[in-house]
C-alpha cells in the first residue's frame, strides 16, 4: 500500500512538471526591459532579427535630456543663482545643467504654460466679458482689468504673458475653464503630456504658494512645446503693444502696454552668440529673478537657456549673457 501510495506521488510529480514545461512553450529567454526582466514564449516573442528590435524609439529620444550637472563650459558663479541651463534644439543636447531637475518656483515663467492651454482650447479672436479677477497678493502686475470690460483671448493673452498681467491670466483662465482650479487641472495634465515630472500648478499665473513648483528642466519642456505655436513665437518678439477694448459702460480704452523682458526693450545687451527671438521673464519674493530666452546662432541652431532664481536683475541678465555666450559660441 506504501508503495502505491508513493507511486501515485511521483506520477502527480511528474504530471505536474510536464504541464509547466508545455504552459512555458518548452523553451524561453530573459530580456532586459526598462523596468525589469520579461520572457519570450508562445505567446509573446521579440523577433531578434528585426532591425526595429535594435532601433526601438525611446521616449526622451526627441528631447533634451540629462540626470546630472553640467557645468564645466562656463564660469558663471553658480553661488547666484537656484538653477540654470542650456539647450540645444538641433542636436537634443543639454549643453549646460545646474540644479536642472530641482524643484523651483516659477513665478510668471507659469504663464508659460498658461498660453499653451489657451491656444489649445480658445479662439484668439473670442471676446471675453470680465468677471472677478481681482489678484490678493500684494505687488502683484496688473493690467487693471474691471468686471464688464470685454476684450479678446489675443488682447488677453499679449497682456499675460508680454506685460505679465496676473489679472489677464485669471481672465483666460476663467473663460477657458470656469475656473482657475480647473484652469490648472488642464495645465497639469499637459505638463504630464510633456513629460514635465517635477511640475505641479494650482494657478495660472505663478503667484507665490508651496504646492505651485516646476523645475529649468520642466520649463525648458514647456517653452519648446509653446514655440511651436507661430501665435507665441510673435507674442515672444514683442517689445510693445496698444491693447484695445471696452468698459462695461461701452467706452473704448486703449493702453499701451510693454514686455518685461529686458533684452527686447534694450536694457541690456544681448548675447554676442545668438539673436534673442524672445523670451519670458518672472520674479517674486519667492523665484526672485527668473528668465527663459529662445535664440538662434548664425548657422540657424535654435537654443533654449533659462537661469532661475538670480538675486537681482543686473545679475540675471549678466549672467544669462555671460552663460549663452560661454556655452553656445563653442
Amino acid at each position: 500500500m506504501k508503495c502505491i501510495n508513493n507511486m501515485r506521488t511521483i506520477s502527480y510529480i511528474l504530471c505536474m512538471a510536464l504541464s509547466m514545461i508545455i504552459l512555458s512553450a518548452c523553451g524561453k529567454k530573459e530580456y532586459m526591459a526598462p523596468y525589469g526582466m520579461f520572457e519570450s514564449n508562445s505567446s509573446f516573442t521579440i523577433d531578434e532579427s528585426s532591425a526595429s528590435a535594435h532601433n526601438a524609439k525611446l521616449f526622451a529620444a526627441d528631447i533634451c535630456a540629462t540626470d546630472e550637472d553640467i557645468t564645466a563650459s562656463s564660469t558663471i558663479n553658480k553661488d547666484y543663482v537656484y538653477a540654470a541651463a542650456v539647450y540645444n534644439l538641433s542636436t537634443k543636447e543639454t549643453l549646460y545643467s545646474y540644479n536642472a531637475e530641482e524643484r523651483v518656483n516659477p513665478a510668471s515663467l507659469t504663464k508659460i504654460m498658461t498660453a499653451i492651454i489657451v491656444l489649445e482650447n480658445a479662439s484668439l479672436d473670442d471676446v471675453v466679458t470680465i468677471g472677478d479677477v481681482t489678484i490678493k497678493e500684494g505687488g502683484a502686475q496688473l493690467f487693471k482689468l474691471q468686471e464688464g470690460d470685454k476684450i479678446t483671448v489675443r488682447d488677453l493673452l499679449c497682456v499675460s504673458t508680454i506685460y505679465s498681467g496676473n489679472d489677464a491670466s485669471l481672465a483666460l483662465a476663467n473663460y477657458v475653464a470656469g475656473s482657475e482650479e480647473a484652469f490648472a487641472a488642464l495645465m497639469n495634465e499637459k505638463a504630464k503630456q510633456l513629460g514635465a515630472t517635477h511640475t505641479n500648478f494650482v494657478n495660472c499665473n505663478g503667484l507665490t504658494n508651496e504646492n505651485h513648483y516646476t523645475s529649468a528642466h520642466d520649463l525648458y519642456l514647456m517653452f519648446a512645446e509653446a514655440m511651436k505655436y507661430p501665435e507665441f513665437v510673435t507674442i515672444m518678439n514683442t517689445a510693445s503693444m496698444e491693447i484695445n477694448y471696452s468698459s462695461a459702460s461701452g467706452e473704448y480704452i486703449s493702453k499701451t502696454i510693454t514686455t518685461t523682458d529686458k533684452y527686447l526693450t534694450g536694457e541690456y545687451a544681448t548675447p554676442s552668440s545668438v539673436v534673442v527671438l524672445g523670451g519670458k521673464t518672472g520674479s517674486t519674493n519667492a523665484a526672485r529673478k527668473c528668465l527663459m530666452i529662445y535664440g538662434t546662432d548664425s548657422s540657424q541652431t535654435p537654443y533654449i537657456a533659462v537661469i532661475m532664481g538670480a538675486e537681482d536683475e543686473p545679475t540675471l541678465y549678466h549672467m544669462m549673457t555671460n552663460l549663452v555666450d560661454d556655452v553656445c559660441s563653442k
